[in-house]
């Protein structure tokens, strides 16, 4: 279940266990709100928009010009900065579950999306929603604590920040994440998706005329499309997951087929005097099972890229909707006479940021048809492997009956009864899965998508005075 997207109620519950006054009459962000902000280089505040400054307690001119960390919280841990800032110096966007504190010192929880602009960065707020919220306050702990030790040995703070950083590391590993990408790949679509459509539904104003009605439209275009994709991106993770719960189990299939090979041969050489036969098959059925063990072993690796792949892309959607949705606000307010329109002077620069992103998506979509396509071969492959196994299987077990061997071989039989029962069941969800795979190439239009972003970013700078 996801989280109530009140910040002061996720405020309020840290405090009370970590012993930490409040301002219960402090800021709060609501499900369908974003707040926007721009920094240079230097984490120096450019643009801001009602909400940043209605949930700080600044003006927006006490804002502008001051270091980002105006709204920083003490408690936030040195080497989540760490990992961020150093994401973003790559030139790769990143997210993050903040907590910041206001002018009058009430702290509030916000997921920040944030990507590298010219000259810059920009970054967009939401409240945390998702079930991630939980866990990365439990990994902030860590971080802190370890941050603490690293201190009292006497470090210097960039190296309290690289112990922070490792901290975090180390507890997300706990959880299963391999590293902090894995983390923030998961949680930024988690959060989108916990909101459903709620922001863009908020941000409809059918009444709207001209130029700003034409940025609201193109959004909903947008919007449309984004979410298009991300939905048949979540049916590819379920089909990944249930390829992989399947593919989890090589080792004990492995161990199966393999002892009922053993099963079979020893059985046969109690026989081979009178039914040599059996024997030859016995010995030939083991080629089939080892190139089935192995395609199956390929195949868990192979799955594995394209989890992370589907991931990616998704994450890379999913900021790509959040920062839509901000343009949508941002048309929003203006409509509804909250904010100026000089402040659509944000809109082409994130329109400009969402469309720069689009060539990786694109390369990010071929890798995920690309590795759809090797999965299926691979499903294929082991799918047919384990048909030759069982046919050589089943050919051992009629000569059995043929030559009226059984009663020779007795209790023998009974695992390689159960194997050619349990072989016909794996080649037939391998046959389907794979089949689902090849049927899953993802097709998009990204020169439409950058079309519709470049329309947006000329209406919106036509409702800006000069």
């Amino acid at each position: 279940m996801p989280y109530d997207c009140h910040v002061l109620t996720y405020a309020k519950n840290v405090a009370d266990q970590q012993g930490a006054p409040i301002d219960a009459g402090g800021p709060t962000l609501g499900p369908t709100e974003l707040f926007f902000s721009t920094t240079d280089r230097r984490g120096v505040i450019g643009l801001g928009n009602s909400v940043f400054t209605r949930v700080s307690g600044y003006a927006l001119e006490e804002l502008t010009g001051q270091p980002h960390n105006i709204v920083r919280h003490r408690d936030m841990p040195a080497g989540m900065f760490r990992l961020m800032w150093d994401r973003l110096a790559e030139g790769r966007p990143v997210g993050a579950f903040v907590r910041n504190q206001a002018r009058n010192g009430a702290a509030y929880w916000v997921f920040a999306a944030m990507s590298p602009v010219p000259g810059g960065y920009v970054s967009v707020r939401l409240a945390p929603c998702s079930q991630y919220f939980g866990l990365a306050e439990k990994i902030y702990a860590q971080a802190r604590i370890a941050e603490q030790e690293s201190s009292g040995a006497g470090s210097d703070r960039r190296g309290v920040a690289a112990s922070g950083a490792r901290g975090l590391e180390e507890a997300l590993h706990r959880y299963g994440f391999p590293s902090y990408d894995e983390f923030m790949y998961e949680t930024l679509p988690a959060e989108i998706t916990a909101r459903g459509n709620l922001v863009s539904a908020t941000s409809l104003r059918p009444y709207a005329s001209g130029p700003i009605a034409a940025v609201l439209a193109g959004t909903a275009l947008v919007d449309e499309r984004l979410e298009q994709m991300v939905g048949r991106l979540g049916e590819y993770q379920e089909l990944c997951d249930r390829l992989m719960t399947a593919a989890a189990q090589v080792t004990d299939i492995t161990r199966r087929i393999d002892r009922s090979v053993a099963a079979a041969r020893d059985a046969s050489a109690g026989v081979a005097d009178e039914h040599p036969g059996l024997l030859n098959i016995a010995q030939v059925m083991g080629e089939p099972m080892r190139e089935a063990a192995a395609t199956l072993h390929t195949l868990r690796s192979e799955l594995d890229r394209l989890r992370a792949a589907v991931t990616q892309l998704r994450f890379r959607i999913s900021l790509a909707s959040l920062y839509n949705s901000m343009v949508a606000a941002f048309a929003a307010e203006v409509v509804d006479s909250t904010a100026p329109a000089h402040t659509l002077k944000a809109v082409p620069l994130l329109c400009d940021t969402t469309a720069g992103g689009l060539s990786g998506m694109a390369d990010q979509m071929h890798e995920v048809n690309a590795q759809l396509s090797t999965v299926a071969r691979l499903s294929e492959r082991a799918s047919t492997a384990l048909d030759r196994f069982r046919r050589f299987l089943g050919q051992w077990r009629l000569r059995v009956l043929r030559h009226k061997a059984g009663p020779v071989i007795g209790a023998k039989l009974a695992p390689i009864d159960e194997e050619i029962a349990v072989s016909w069941e794996w080649k037939e969800l391998l046959n389907s899965l794979g089949g689902e795979f090849l049927a899953s190439t993802i097709t998009f239009d990204f020169v439409a998508l950058d079309a519709q972003l470049a329309a947006i970013a000329s209406a919106a700078a036509q409702c800006v005075p000069d």
